[in-house]
């Protein structure tokens, strides 16, 4: 890939930046990064439909492309979040939490893994990514919370790419950790690509077996703990407010009168301003 030319001024960009040295937007990093790997999404893609022919499973290929085409980002978090986004403040990455002193630096461990991981994955502007899980029906990961807030498309679209994994995942998929090593191209896609990449990941886990009503579990799985979650990540660039909100649903019960007063609190509020909120423990 060359270097990046400013579409308005001709500036060289460089390539971690959205805007060029005289301010003017040229896209946003994650999202250019994926458009670069089109070509590779598009062989991937090829092949997962062709050796579903082999198998004879197209049509349900299809019904899972189908599905795919219609998915949502959903995030988990804690009640204690959702209050703070009704309140204004905007949902912002594990580093700009700590930077403004919002959150305690997780165990060195696992900071230091997770700074390694997204340093491979998004070099140069992974404290701008958001993680959330490509849903198939709305439901989240609830491992990282007992709230599942469904973000408006037209929010993200523009600002969003899809990876076929977890970032850990991928990163010791392709043992990105080893110093020269790079990730296979095309595992990448833009918002509007999701289904292809959807497809060529996917494909291979749909058998003669596998039930139209089983499909949206093949997209989205959540396990017993986090390692055992199985989706597709969406990477947003910057922050979300409770403007980008669709809908907010209460997928698990609250276990103290903490949470429960910001989660009736953050109902409330978002309520008002009309955000679809789905409680079925708390009617």
């Amino acid at each position: 890939m060359g270097p990046i030319k400013c579409p308005r001024c001709g500036a060289e960009v460089e390539y971690y930046r959205s805007n060029c040295i005289n301010g003017h937007f040229i896209g946003f990093p994650n999202v250019r990064r994926a458009q670069e790997m089109v070509a590779d999404l598009s062989r991937h893609y090829v092949a997962a439909v062709a050796d579903a022919a082999s198998r004879r499973v197209v049509s349900r290929v299809r019904e899972l492309e189908r599905l795919l085409q219609t998915t949502v980002a959903t995030i988990n978090v804690r009640p204690n979040i959702l209050r703070n986004m009704a309140l204004g403040q905007n949902y912002v990455n594990y580093y700009n939490a700590l930077g403004h002193h919002a959150r305690k630096i997780a165990e060195r461990a696992y900071h230091a893994h997770r700074s390694a991981v997204d340093d491979k994955i998004h070099t140069g502007y992974g404290e701008e990514i958001l993680n959330a899980a490509l849903s198939p029906d709305g439901r989240g990961l609830t491992n990282y919370g007992p709230i599942t807030l469904e973000l408006r498309e037209v929010s993200i679209d523009d600002r969003a790419s899809v990876m076929r994994e977890n970032s850990f995942d991928f990163y010791d998929r392709y043992k990105l950790g080893d110093r020269d090593a790079v990730e296979e191209p095309g595992w990448r896609s833009t918002w509007a690509d999701r289904a292809r990449l959807g497809v060529a990941h996917l494909a291979p886990f749909v058998s003669a077996a596998t039930a139209e009503a089983d499909l949206p579990i093949v997209v989205l799985s959540n396990g017993t703990t986090r390692h055992g979650d199985r989706y597709m990540e969406v990477h947003i660039y910057g922050e979300l407010s409770w403007q980008t909100l669709k809908r907010v649903t209460l997928a698990q019960p609250l276990t103290t009168t903490e949470e429960q007063d910001d989660w009736f609190f953050g109902r409330q509020k978002l309520r008002h301003r009309d955000v679809d909120i789905v409680d079925p423990i708390y009617p």
